[in-house]
C-alpha cells in the first residue's frame, strides 16, 4: 500500500494529500540508495581487513611458494659459489703452480660484467630488487665458470705438452762443471764493475778460460744471435716456448743463426770477453714471462760424470 502524506490546512480545517514532486522522490530514492551503498562498502571493506577472501588466500599460497623456491635457488647458488671459489683456490695455488702458469688474478675472475644499463628493463618490474640482485649473483657465477673453464683448457695444454716442457725448460748449467772455474757473480743487486753504481745484475757470471763450449740449456728456437750494442757483446737469445727464454752473453763465438731450432746441451757458442766485460765469463740469463729470474733455481743436482754422460749422448744423437 502506498503510504500518503497528509498537511493540515488551517483555512479548511481539513488535512489535504500532500504529492511531492518527481524530482524530490527521486533524489529521496538516490539518497537512499547511496546511503545503503555505503554501508555495504564500509562493512565489505572491513570485512576484507580481518578476513581474506579466496583469491588472496590464493595469492598468499602462492607468494609463499615462490618465496619458498626462490629461497631454495639462493642456496643452490651459495653452494655453487663456493664449489667454484675452491675449485679456483685449486687452481690458482695448485693446478697453475704445477705447470708454473702465472695465477689469474681477482679483478678477471671476478669481472665481466657490471653497469647499471644491463638490469635497467628489471627496475619498473615489481620486487625489482630481488630479480636485479638475482641477475648479478648468476651473471658473476656464469663469467666466474667461463673464466675456469678457460684455465683449465690451459692447464690441460699444458699437461698433454708436459713431456715437450721438461725438454723446454732450462734445467742445465749452460758450461761443463769441469770447465768452470767460479761463478763469479750473482743474480741481484751489486756495484757495477765498471761504473761502480749500484745495479742489479739480472743472471749469472760464469768464469771460465776463453773458447770454452756454451751449451743450450732447454730446446728452443733461436729468437736473437751476434753483437748487442747492450753491453752484451756476442750473444745469442733462446726462446723455449712456455714463457721461458734463456740469454748466453760476451761470447767469443756464435754457432748459430736466428731461426735454428736447437736441443739441450748442443754448443752454441764459445765463452768470450766482448762487450761490456771486465774478463772472460758467460753471462747467463733465464727469463720467465718477459722477467729475469734467478737462473740457479732451474739447475739440476748434476755430477761431472752425469754432464759429460748427457753432453756424449746427445753428440752421438746429433751426429746420427
Amino acid at each position: 500500500m502506498v503510504k500518503v502524506k497528509y498537511h493540515f490546512n488551517p483555512h479548511t480545517l481539513k488535512f489535504d494529500a500532500v504529492s511531492l514532486p518527481f524530482y524530490k522522490r527521486l533524489a529521496k530514492i538516490l539518497i537512499h540508495l547511496g546511503f545503503y551503498l555505503l554501508v555495504f562498502v564500509v562493512l565489505g571493506y572491513g570485512f576484507s581487513m580481518v578476513f581474506d577472501t579466496p583469491i588472496a588466500q590464493g595469492l598468499k599460497r602462492t607468494n609463499s611458494e615462490y618465496s619458498l623456491k626462490y629461497e631454495m635457488a639462493l642456496r643452490q647458488m651459495q653452494e655453487f659459489n663456493d664449489i667454484l671459489t675452491e675449485i679456483e683456490q685449486k687452481d690458482n695455488n695448485i693446478y697453475r703452480a704445477i705447470f708454473e702458469c702465472d695465477s689469474i688474478p681477482f679483478s678477471i675472475r671476478r669481472g665481466g660484467y657490471g653497469g647499471s644499463e644491463r638490469y635497467s628493463e628489471l627496475v619498473n618490474n615489481s620486487n625489482s630488487h630481488l630479480l636485479v640482485k638475482t641477475f648479478k649473483i648468476l651473471d658473476e657465477l656464469s663469467w666466474r665458470a667461463y673464466i675456469q673453464s678457460r684455465s683449465l683448457d690451459e692447464v690441460t695444454e699444458l699437461a698433454i705438452n708436459k713431456e715437450r716442457m721438461i725438454e723446454c725448460v732450462p734445467a742445465i748449467q749452460p758450461i761443463s762443471v769441469k770447465n768452470l772455474v767460479r761463478i763469479s757473480d750473482f743474480f741481484g743487486y751489486r756495484r757495477d764493475p765498471i761504473t761502480r753504481a749500484p745495479t742489479m745484475h739480472e743472471g749469472l757470471d760464469f768464469a771460465g778460460p776463453i773458447g770454452t763450449p756454451i751449451y743450450s740449456t732447454g730446446d728452443g728456437i733461436v729468437i736473437e744471435a751476434g753483437y748487442s750494442f747492450n753491453g752484451y757483446g756476442n750473444q745469442v737469445m733462446i726462446d723455449h716456448g712456455f714463457g721461458y727464454k734463456t740469454r748466453y752473453a760476451h761470447l767469443s763465438k756464435v754457432n748459430v743463426k736466428v731461426g735454428e731450432r736447437v736441443k739441450r746441451a748442443e754448443v752454441i757458442g764459445k765463452l768470450g770477453n766482448t762487450g761490456k766485460s771486465t774478463g772472460p765469463h758467460l753471462h747467463y740469463e733465464v727469463i720467465v714471462r718477459g722477467k729475469p729470474v734467478n737462473p740457479i733455481n732451474y739447475f739440476n743436482d748434476m755430477t761431472e760424470q752425469d754432464y759429460e754422460a748427457m753432453l756424449k749422448n746427445y753428440s752421438s744423437q746429433f751426429l746420427d
